[in-house]
């Protein structure tokens, strides 16, 4: 059985280096590819994105970068496969996720085209909310939750009629009448498959000169846990993992990444868990055996944590073990909005916990959010607040998103924030379909003016972070935007030149 696993590529909103195009890594696709290897299957991969993310194609309002679809007509492995695994990276990918789905009905009527969900990214979406699109290009079905945990009976499914279709697949014929009632199967395992990221071009993501976390030459993303516990509503992650999380075992984890350590010479990972530290013991056991087995690695909390589950006398330890960066999730620093939302915050802790990362040499960053719906002007001023009380506590930095209704999330669902236009189709953390995008931009833009305001009465320490973003030696995320925005206009220029000269829409 030859089994063809696709990631698309990556949407990148015009005019925006905010919201869109950060560069992630298909990490459960690479585990469900370990594990079909396992198992005695027969795997290849087509990675438009990391293939060639150099290569920009015009969309109208977004570019997408990477190598189109069509360029693979000709490949053994679409001629060969007998099932195709589409991996919905991102919402923003949606509409090329569709165009691939619909090519393979196209060049391979009879082979099975299957989407799989990604559950692990707040970036992703839920399927069954969109499931009819899917069917409507031709998908065979959709996987939902751990698809590496019961393949067989999937694969089964998909290849003999006869047989018993597993919960976490939806075939064509069911269609998607009651997205409550699809079940996500979840595994009770503590060790996941180590990603086999042998198979995908590591060398594309390497070359770029950005990353999703502060850019290293060679680094791997990793997940050493899944889910999170918390309702918040304008998030899809409740929906995709059903409020659950499961932490792979310490041990196990630290098995991976000495692995693929030895397999790649990476000694950088950012862990991309949703909220690796849940269980904060569970650190404190990794970071003891990193140090036990003098791994000799830097990690990096790229996605967030939150940060309550963070002790601050568990700060040392983490540094000592490799601990580069956290991200924290403040959201906003108004406690109305954040009991709308949901999401309980300690405000006292986020700052002691920013105080003592700056003492161990750890990076911090922090994430606002803007335009949630029962959000006004005293919210937003309390937000203000708390972000310079951050900025003066010694965060590095922070990243201030625009809330945008991603299918799955309850905002999506009750319709509270109002889409007009064609902008609309893209969703992204710069939302330009919102009907107030005006309004809602300009309160992201004040706290931007505010953080680089208290940054510059700190003295040094903006000065540093420019200085290293321009030398490519980047501590934090937003030290990678100069050359990512140096990167992708690159491309545009390169783009419209071609244009004119009557080349084909693609760079």
């Amino acid at each position: 059985m030859r089994v063809l696993l696709v990631s698309p590529r990556l949407a990148i909103q015009k005019g925006d280096f905010l919201g869109s195009g950060v560069p992630y890594w298909p990490l459960e696709l690479a585990v469900l590819g370990q594990h079909l290897r396992d198992i005695g299957r027969t795997v290849e991969v087509l990675d438009l994105f990391g293939s060639d993310p150099a290569r920009l194609t015009d969309h109208v309002d977004h570019y997408l970068q990477g190598v189109p679809i069509e360029d693979h007509r000709h490949a053994a492995s679409v001629a060969q496969a007998d099932i195709v695994v589409v991996y919905a990276i991102s919402y923003m990918s949606h509409a090329e996720v569709l165009d691939i789905v619909r090519w393979f009905r196209t060049l391979r009527p009879g082979v099975p085209v299957v989407v799989m969900e990604n559950a692990q990214a707040v970036t992703a979406y839920s399927l069954p909310r969109v499931a009819d699109a899917f069917f409507d290009a031709g998908a065979s079905g959709l996987v939902i939750g751990d698809a590496w945990i019961n393949w067989p009976e999937v694969e089964a499914a998909l290849t003999d009629a006869t047989r018993e279709v597993p919960s976490n697949l939806r075939l064509a014929a069911q269609r998607a009448d009651d997205p409550a009632r699809w079940t996500r199967l979840r595994e009770s395992a503590t060790r996941h498959p180590t990603p086999a990221w042998d198979l995908f071009p590591v060398e594309g993501y390497w070359n770029l000169p950005y990353a999703h976390g502060p850019k290293q030459r060679r680094y791997l993303p990793v997940l050493t846990s899944r889910g999170c516990p918390y309702p918040c509503d304008f998030c899809v992650v409740p929906e995709t993992n059903d409020r659950r999380w499961r932490g792979d075992d310490a041990h196990a984890v630290v098995d991976m990444l000495i692995a693929m350590r030895d397999r790649f010479g990476v000694r950088d990972f950012h862990v991309e868990d949703l909220n690796p530290t849940v269980r904060s013991e569970r650190w404190t056991e990794i970071c003891e055996e990193l140090i036990r087995r003098n791994a000799g690695i830097r990690f990096y909390f790229v996605s967030g944590t939150k940060a309550e589950t963070v002790r601050l006398e568990q700060v040392e330890l983490l540094a000592r073990a490799g601990c580069r960066f956290i991200s924290i999730s403040p959201e906003s620093g108004s406690k109305a909005v954040m009991k709308t939302i949901g999401k309980p915050f300690n405000y006292d802790h986020g700052l002691r916990l920013v105080e003592a990362c700056r003492r161990h040499g750890i990076r911090t960053q922090a994430c606002f959010l803007v335009g949630h719906p029962a959000e006004n002007d005293e919210d937003r001023a309390a937000s203000l607040a708390y972000l310079r009380s951050m900025v003066r506590a010694g965060l590095d930095e922070a990243a201030i998103f625009i809330v945008a209704p991603f299918a799955g999330s309850r905002l999506y669902a009750n319709q509270r924030i109002e889409l007009r236009g064609a902008l609309a189709s893209l969703p992204s953390f710069t939302p330009k379909g919102r009907a107030d995008f005006e309004q809602v931009d300009a309160a992201r833009r004040r706290m931007i003016r505010v953080f680089f305001a208290e940054k510059l009465r700190r003295g040094p320490d903006l000065w540093l972070q420019g200085l290293r973003a321009v030398l490519g030696r980047p501590q934090t995320k937003m030290e990678n935007l100069p050359r990512r925005v140096v990167f992708v206009l690159g491309r545009v220029l390169r783009l419209r030149l071609r244009n004119l000269l009557g080349g084909a829409g693609h760079a």
